[in-house]
């Protein structure tokens, strides 16, 4: 599992006051950066299901061949003067996030870097933060994936020590009207609890990482009723 105990992450996508524990009703959370007024459509996820979710009940999922991945993100507490990790590994990570995300969702959908018809475009993020005061911290690069997949192995610095609050929020929007098709805050990764002190490696991270992306693969081709799904990923 190689990157993703401090990353879980972003993608994309800003949780809920410490993520699934929240004591306040959604509708009392303030509008975050990243999720905006969206944050108030999200409700409490039952058994299987994200912390906080919302899924569009007039979505076509079927209607989309394309994705249009953002730049992975990292947002932080600005009130916080804790560092988990350097802003070196936290770069390394999200730029590494993207890459294994773009490469999960290229086996059931065109990838392409501009809006148009037919077109999801997906936000995600990595937080650990209430979201009405969460701050933009680091946008992952675009790197070729070789480069990217290759760079986590060597390039950290630090230790995987990004436990307590850590979630991932994501956003799916139509590209070409706007129009939000679903959003969601995580704070599990298959059977990995991210308020817990369950990564001991970089190692943990990256399988972590790449388990949230092709689960998320296949969780979104079932959506769009395709049969070559395959299956999912094992924990």
């Amino acid at each position: 599992m190689r990157a993703w105990r401090v990353v879980l992450l972003l993608a994309a996508v800003a949780a809920m006051s410490a993520c699934a524990s929240s004591s306040r009703p959604v509708g009392e959370v303030k509008a975050s950066s990243f999720f905006g007024s969206a944050v108030h459509k999200l409700k409490k996820g039952g058994p299987g299901q994200p912390a906080w979710i919302y899924m569009n009940p007039k979505a076509d999922w079927a209607s989309y061949d394309k994705m249009l991945l953002d730049p992975v993100t990292f947002w932080r507490d600005p009130k916080s003067d804790q560092e988990y990790l350097s802003q070196h590994d936290k770069q390394m990570l999200a730029n590494y996030f993207y890459a294994v995300i773009a490469k999960a969702m290229s086996k059931h959908l065109t990838m392409v870097s501009t809006p148009g018809p037919g077109v999801m475009q997906v936000k995600v993020a990595v937080t650990k933060a209430d979201p009405s005061i969460v701050a933009l911290d680091v946008v992952s690069t675009v790197l070729p994936q070789a480069i990217a997949f290759s760079a986590i192995k060597t390039a950290l610095t630090g230790k995987p020590a990004f436990v307590g609050e850590a979630c991932i929020a994501v956003k799916v929007i139509d590209s070409g009207n706007g129009k939000l098709l679903a959003a969601y805050v995580s704070d599990r990764v298959g059977a990995k609890d991210l308020n817990k002190d369950e990564f001991s490696s970089w190692g943990d991270v990256e399988q972590a990482m790449r388990f949230w992306a092709y689960d998320a693969a296949y969780h979104l081709c079932k959506l769009q009723k395709k049969t070559d799904c395959g299956q999912p990923p094992k924990p």
